[in-house]
């Protein structure tokens, strides 16, 4: 153009200069060099450059700059700065502009991909290929939809005319339809000389570019109201993908048979991603049958599974298309050849194939239940079952059996929901059938789940490796929860079976592998069986299974593995034992000696074990003489074991008469208290050594008070509701027994001293944990002999605090907080109060109150101190235990907390204030719910509401301040909820004139909480706020303000993260 031509200049994208793009070339060289991978800091430098380079205007000039460099490395990064600028960066480029990105990108395709190029035979060049569509996806994503008409045929046109052009064939007219060579068949004569090789290179990019342009769609996590216009704008060009897809599926008889493979993979892959995005049933329908052609082809299996779980025939739909055709091809020659022997390494057929079976059965459940006379569908049935009975140790050998696993509860969950389970269980065909496709279930299952071998194989189980094993296991565990399903539809006859089976085996001496595996199959059974249940298991817990079972003798570790199966088994029937009682001593009988086994047998038998004593409580009072001499053998076990059999002890002596009781109750916890008390007096001269022992005899001291805590559980109850008032009243009166009074003191003692270790900063995070642990179970409960008060606890607490400020003691103050004045049983008798008593009890009440507010006065003192400048950012745990003991105090003794003196007030809320700054989301989150608690309590008709409005009236508005900014611009938007509930307390405990003037000041100030918050977001949130009481609906306002505030209003990411 002549320099004097008086035309205006068209914008163009930036040309920069050679020297420039041989810079950005040679840093990204140096970055791929392989010298560069050795060199993390190197690598991490160069690529911070290459980002900086993106980020700038002229980046644009990279996209054409460096489409037709040598190495594919550059202009791999050509394409991708492409997609980046399109995706971070599209407002930074002018909107005439825009439009001349889709022809740059088309022509850099083309050439890419174009057979006379020589760049388009380097291996790395696919690489650079996919990054360009995924440029083009993200264009059509946002550039205007008149200007990229048609987006899937336009660039198929583009790879058809590079490899015309390159035949010297003439391409394609522009919206000549679809009729671009080589891709709606063998007869069309404009590319009938071109190679069959080059042909399967175009069906194999334009196979590419629409997979990956509906996955970048897919990706995008757009919002309905753009999702459906986008639907509607690609909609034309639907024919267009389909034939596409299913002519590579076809396949050309002119290529080798693996090229032609390669070009269904990729067609079914492309299939696959666009069902997932949404095909309408015509489109489906022209997929089916060459998908099917397909078949075992692991692809078309894959892709016939996302027809069954996403497209618009799944729950159940279409099942003429789908369900039938699917079903001849499994029972077919095909199908049963397929599956063969079910032996041997399945191959990637077989895999796809039963991952598809599975998906069918979830599609059509209902289906093959309703038809489950027909032949076939029990022969397709019987498919199912062997690939389950697939030879092989499961997840060892074998992956096909857990792939199957899942189908069986929805084929039992079908059949109680159909009309066959109201039809008579004895004389019913369809029950016949559907029970003798679970009972050879329930075989198949109890062959698999065996362990190799025969006999013992001494070093490890089933001659197994620790990976093996485990995978095993969780087979295992996944084909015991099918048994549950089988036991609902065989009921009485398989548990009856198992039993006979479990009695021959254990009878005539079978190898422990076969007696696990029934009682493995009887153990997961536990959670269908009734607790009536009065045949089998009183067989298998008596003398002729468990009986004899406690007198075969442990010789390795497969037999220790059978006798862990029965210590679960136990366990698994606890409920059952209730109603049952008289097997409970042969049972017991059976764990005693189990504690004492190896490691694993003994955690598992200390658990059995104290979920009986929790379960039977009551029922095993009598056996008390024998719980004694079990605790005096108690030494022998490990640390975990003593505490459960500590716990299962103590809740039994718990059901005795709180008379009968005290005794059994000092002999177990003054042995643990002298434990203590020299694991202390160690601890201060060699705190390493001794924390173990510390530890020990703390968890020891905690199981007490777990097992003397009656359970709120009605399964555990001991006495009749009747009797509750008159054991509360015995409860008291023997705690004011000279022996009880004295162990709670040595208890307190103990626990002081406890305190006194982790209060100095000598303790660890477990012994921290274990003290925890003691204080929150001693004060759990005030319906037991050793309960203690929280008051005298809670001073404890704070002079620990005062020393070492930690989350712990904050956290353990907020818990004794809540403790006191906690609400007195429901069985308690109420009684006639006279003055005396009511004088005795305002005083009691006062002095409540007194610990109360020194505790308070001192913690914030602490917390100030500790938390002032960088402390809420250092210490965020401490940050969270201390605005829990704020919302507890505020909670439980709001008049305390406002009653304190006025700095002290202050204290708390600045601490607040400041809090409400932050950006951690658990710090904000305790922070809003002592705001939340303390307006609750203060709002009208509590007597507080005069004693709280002038605080209020001089924090509230800081208060409205800080919760904005946090949800509209610095807080995580995590919080946005929690800073809703914050607003909903403060506008329901405010009048609305004040609101209302608040408002109008905080949201009036030029650029609050953000620049980008318009004025009619504000006037919006304003009304809102003024207009609604719900934390419902001040959530949603809250949130959508944040979203104009925070610049992503309208924005994917905004619309997929919605509150």
């Amino acid at each position: 153009m002549d320099e004097d031509d008086g035309q205006p200049h068209n914008l163009s994208f930036p040309i920069l200069p050679q020297a420039d793009l041989e810079r950005v070339a040679q840093t990204i060289l140096h970055l791929f060099s392989p010298s560069t991978s050795s060199n993390p800091e190197l690598a991490k430098h160069l690529q911070h450059e290459l980002q900086q380079i993106q980020s700038a205007q002229e980046a644009w000039g990279l996209i054409a700059g460096l489409a037709g460099h040598d190495d594919p490395n550059v202009r791999f990064f050509g394409a991708h700065t492409a997609q980046v600028k399109i995706s971070r960066d599209w407002v930074t480029l002018p909107e005439d502009l825009r439009p001349a990105l889709l022809p740059l990108l088309l022509g850099t395709l083309g050439n890419a991909i174009n057979p006379s190029n020589q760049h388009s035979y380097q291996s790395a060049n696919g690489v650079v290929v996919r990054k360009l569509f995924g440029s083009l996806a993200s264009l059509l994503l946002r550039l205007a939809f008149p200007h990229f008409l048609h987006p899937i045929l336009t660039v198929i046109q583009t790879i058809h005319s590079a490899f015309a052009s390159s035949t010297a064939l003439p391409p394609s007219a522009p919206g000549s339809g679809y009729n671009t060579p080589g891709l709606a068949g063998p007869s069309q004569s404009p590319f009938d000389g071109v190679p069959p090789q080059l042909r399967h290179k175009v069906r194999l990019l334009a196979l590419e570019w629409c997979a990956i342009c509906i996955e970048e769609i897919g990706r995008a996590g757009l919002a309905e109201q753009q999702r459906q216009p986008l639907r509607r704008h690609i909609e034309s060009d639907l024919s267009v993908v389909v034939s596409t897809i299913t002519d590579a599926m076809s396949g050309d008889l002119n290529l080798s048979p693996n090229e032609r493979l390669k070009e269904a993979e990729a067609a079914c892959k492309c299939a696959e991603s666009w069902i997932d995005w949404g095909l309408a049933p015509d489109e489906l329908n022209a997929l089916l049958p060459a998908l099917y052609n397909l078949l075992p082809m692991p692809a078309a299996s894959s892709a016939l599974v996302e027809v069954l779980s996403e497209s618009i025939f799944k729950y159940g739909k279409g099942t003429k298309l789908l369900t039938e055709p699917m079903l001849a091809w499994v029972i077919g020659p095909s199908g049963q050849s397929l599956v063969g022997s079910a032996e041997g390494e399945p191959s990637e057929e077989v895999i796809g194939f039963t991952k598809l079976l599975a998906a069918l059965v979830e599609h059509s459940s209902e289906w093959l239940v309703a038809r489950i006379q027909q032949n076939d569908v029990q022969a397709f049935l019987r498919v199912i079952l062997r690939l389950t009975g697939w030879q092989g140790l499961g997840n060892v050998e074998e992956s096909l059996s857990e792939l199957t696993l899942p189908v069986y509860p929805l084929i039992q969950e079908a059949i109680m929901d159909s009309s066959i389970f109201s039809s008579p269980h004895d004389t019913s065909p369809e029950w016949a059938i559907a029970k003798g496709f679970f009972r050879e279930l329930v075989e198949i299952t109890r062959r698999k789940v065996r362990w190799p071998g025969h006999g013992d194989q001494g070093g490890s189980i089933g001659g197994l490796d620790k990976e093996d094993r485990e995978a095993f296991e969780s087979w295992r565990r996944d084909a015991g929860e099918v048994i549950v399903g089988a036991y609902y539809i065989l009921r009485d006859e398989m548990l009856d079976s198992l039993t006979e089976i479990a009695a021959r085996e254990v009878q005539s001496g079978a190898a422990w592998q076969d007696i696990e595996a029934t009682l493995h199959c009887i153990r997961y059974s536990s959670e269908a069986v009734p607790l009536g249940e009065e045949k089998s298991l009183p067989i298998l817990f008596g003398e002729q299974v468990l009986g004899q079972l406690a007198q075969r003798p442990i010789r390795g570790k497969g037999e220790e593995r059978l006798r862990l199966t029965v210590v679960c088994l136990i366990q698994s029937y606890e409920e059952w034992f209730k109603f049952h009682p008289a097997h409970l001593p042969p049972v017991l009988s059976y764990l005693v000696p189990s504690l004492s086994s190896s490691s694993t047998i003994s955690r598992s038998a200390a658990d059995a074990l104290k979920a009986l004593c929790d379960m039977c409580r009551k029922r095993l009072v009598e056996h008390i003489g024998a719980f004694a001499d079990l605790h005096g053998k108690i030494g022998d076990l490990g640390a975990e074991e003593q505490s459960k059999v500590i716990q299962g002890i103590t809740s039994v002596i718990q059901a005795l008469a709180p008379a009968d009781a005290v005794g059994p109750v000092e002999g177990i916890i003054s042995p643990i208290l002298l434990r203590i008390s020299l694991s202390l007096q160690q601890y201060s001269v060699d705190p390493s050594n001794a924390r173990s022992s510390l530890v020990q005899s703390t968890a020891a001291l905690t199981a007490c008070f777990k097992g003397l805590s009656p359970s709120e559980d009605d399964m555990f109850d001991t006495t009749d509701e009747g009797d509750e008032a008159a054991r509360e009243e015995a409860i008291l009166a023997v705690r004011g027994d000279s022996r009880i009074v004295e162990l709670r003191r040595g208890i307190e003692s103990a626990v002081e001293g406890l305190v006194g270790v982790v209060g100095k900063g000598e303790g660890d995070a477990e012994v921290a944990d274990a003290i925890s642990s003691l204080l929150k179970h001693a004060t759990l409960s005030s319906s037991t002999l050793i309960s203690l008060s929280p008051l005298p606890l809670l001073s404890l607490v704070c002079m620990a605090c005062e020393r070492s400020p930690s989350a712990l003691w904050m956290s353990l103050a907020s818990t004794l907080t809540l403790r006191i004045n906690a609400p007195v049983t429901s069985f308690a008798k109420k009684k006639e109060k006279n003055e005396e008593i009511k004088r005795q009890e305002e005083e009691e009440q006062v002095g409540r109150w007194n610990v109360v507010g020194d505790v308070a006065g001192r913690l914030v003192v602490v917390a100030g101190r500790f938390l002032d400048g960088e402390g809420m950012k250092e210490h965020p745990d401490v940050v969270e235990g201390w605005f829990k003991f704020c919302s507890s105090l505020a909670s439980r003794f709001p008049g305390v907390l406002l009653r304190l003196p006025p700095q002290m007030v202050e204290g708390y809320m600045s601490l607040g204030l400041m809090c409400l700054g932050t950006q951690e989301r658990f710090s904000l989150k305790a922070a809003s719910e002592f705001f939340v608690a303390l307006l609750a309590n203060t709002r009208f008709p509590s007597p507080l509401e005069s004693l709280s409005d002038p605080i209020l009236a001089h924090f509230g508005p800081m208060i409205l301040r800080a919760l904005l900014l946090c949800a509209g611009s610095e807080g995580p938007r995590s919080v946005i909820p929690n800073m809703a509930e914050l607003l909903s307390a403060l506008v329901g405990r405010v009048k609305a004139d004040d609101m209302a003037g608040w408002l109008d000041g905080i949201l009036n100030q030029d650029g609050f909480p953000d620049p980008r918050a318009t004025l009619a977001s504000k006037k919006k949130l304003k009304e809102t706020i003024l207009r609604l009481r719900t934390a419902r609906k001040m959530r949603e306002a809250l949130h959508e303000f944040a979203l104009v505030a925070r610049g992503l209003d309208g924005t994917t990411y905004g619309n997929a993260t919605a509150i």
